[in-house]
């Protein structure tokens, strides 16, 4: 049984309009901000002994408190189809001294050794390391290569996927050199930043940049506003610090954009706060748990706004209450125009989202609404949220999606009037629209993506998600290990297949 040995920079992807934001590290250098209040000097970039632009002095006190992070993941290898084999072995005869009868010299089957480098960097003298989630997802074995060179196996101390965070844990040696993350920094477009970390497996690389903008979303999750830069960063860059000029983390790095895969200037951190607040529950807890409300909500329109008789666009805007849910039970109605929580504004969907999520389950919180052109206040107690269900704007899926999401990486809605504008679905389509797609699932393999419409299943019509679960659980009582897709993205419609025997991932 043949085994390949391979090297796999990991890297998913997270599509956006204009190209892809590939997940595959950022690192920034950050120069906080003044207060709003009173203007203040610009700080000049570094210089050595001679005047001369240098980020010596820092890099040299940071650098060894950054590592390469060093995965091992075992998958099974792909069967070559008899065809393919045919095909070879009449064209170029049989390879590597293999049985002519197809054996294991050509078609494999073994497993086979994935190696994924990523980077991180060391917070305490516990010997925590800070890294992407995504970085050591699945991963079998992980060790981190310290910056003179020597290697030492980690262990998994908890991930948090919706941050794309994970913390590890090792015997450091001793002395070993960490870094903090800063505290309420007020980054500001155009303050210097620095990436460390581990691109392509050079380690110890360093960067330098700008703080691009402030806010970058990812489309996934709405749990926090990246940083963007322009320090180049690179595949092997992901879960590296990102450092301000008095060499505090003021960002993990996480994602790049990339129309064609490699650095084009624009990456994305996360923020210093976000990535502090996770970090600590990981270590305390090995997860997170986050509030929830159990609604789904959409923007404010300048329509919707012209229709409840206001003048801006400003809240959220509660287009469903599962039942049974907190929200439900504290009174919540469809319709109802969320303004504050706890006292303070809501200015859009994510702005709820977040602010719900930083809340602990169990916590009670007070909610002002305006229903029927009358403020009201509502005393909700949080739940849980699940990680695979949310209570957000748009395309917020629903329950049912929990089995999908694992059994096939597929997380789909129901078509409301914001998405369809959103997502350009024409008039007239009725079906199940893809939210997100687990890279290397089944549903990646069927071709689907973000904005496709699932408008049949074996030939019969589904329009809700439930329905879409439910069809794909009779084919697999039925002993099925495929189904029949009917797809829409735009005017095109075609088929595919989809598997439904394994599980995602």
């Amino acid at each position: 049984m043949s085994v390949l040995k391979t090297r796999n920079f990991r890297n998913g992807l997270l599509t956006g309009a204009a190209g892809a934001i590939a997940l595959g590290g950022a690192c920034v250098l950050l120069l906080p901000g003044a207060s709003a209040q009173a203007p203040r000097l610009v700080a000049p970039p570094p210089a050595a002994v001679d005047g001369s632009l240098s980020f010596a002095d820092l890099v040299e006190r940071v650098a060894p408190s950054v590592v390469s992070v060093l995965v091992e993941q075992e998958v099974d290898q792909p069967q070559v189809p008899q065809e393919l084999q045919d095909f070879f072995q009449f064209r170029f005869g049989t390879p590597d001294g293999g049985d002519s009868d197809g054996g294991e010299g050509f078609n494999g089957g073994g497993p086979q050794h994935l190696e994924a480098e990523g980077s991180g960097f060391f917070i305490d003298a516990k010997g925590h390391i800070v890294t992407n989630n995504h970085v050591v997802e699945d991963a079998d074995e992980i060790k981190v290569r310290l910056s003179d060179g020597s290697e030492i196996p980690a262990k998994l101390v908890g991930t948090d996927p919706l941050t794309d965070l994970a913390v590890l844990k090792v015997d450091p040696p001793k002395g070993q050199a960490y870094v903090q993350f800063a505290d309420d920094v007020n980054l500001r477009v155009g303050d210097w930043v620095i990436a460390v970390g581990n691109p392509f497996g050079l380690g110890g690389s360093v960067t330098s940049g700008i703080v691009s903008a402030i806010g970058g979303q990812n489309r996934e999750g709405q749990f926090l506003d990246f940083v963007q830069i322009d320090a180049p960063i690179n595949r092997g860059n992901s879960g590296g610090p990102t450092f301000d000029l008095k060499g505090r983390v003021v960002g993990v790095n996480t994602a790049i954009y990339s129309p064609n895969g490699g650095s084009v200037g624009i990456g994305f951190a996360i923020p210093a706060k976000v990535a502090k607040e996770t970090v600590a529950q990981l270590i305390s807890a090995g997860s997170v748990t986050r509030g929830w409300l159990g609604v789904s909500i959409q923007p404010v329109t300048t329509d919707i706004a012209a229709a409840l008789g206001r003048q801006g666009t400003q809240g959220a805007l509660v287009s469903e209450v599962l039942e049974g849910t907190p929200a439900f039970k504290a009174g919540f109605k469809s319709g109802d125009l969320v303004l504050k929580l706890n006292g303070r504004e809501i200015a859009s969907p994510r702005d709820l989202t977040r602010g719900v999520s930083a809340l602990p389950p169990g916590d009670r919180a007070k909610v002002t609404v305006l229903r029927n052109g009358v403020q009201k206040d509502l005393v909700v107690t949080l739940g849980q949220r699940d990680k695979e269900v949310v209570a957000s704007n748009g395309a917020a899926p629903s329950a049912s999606e929990d089995s999908l999401s694992k059994d096939v990486g597929l997380r789909t809605a129901d078509i409301t009037e914001d998405m369809r504008q959103q997502f350009r679905i024409p008039d007239g389509v009725a079906g199940v629209l893809v939210t997100a797609v687990k890279p290397g699932s089944p549903a990646e393999k069927a071709g689907l993506n973000t904005g496709v419409v699932i408008l049949q299943v074996d030939g019969a019509p589904v329009t809700t998600s439930a329905a879409l679960k439910a069809k794909i659980d009779d084919a697999k009582k039925a002993g099925k290990e495929a189904v029949l897709l009917r797809l829409q993205l735009g005017e095109i419609k075609q088929f595919s297949a989809l598997t439904i025997g394994k599980k995602a991932g």
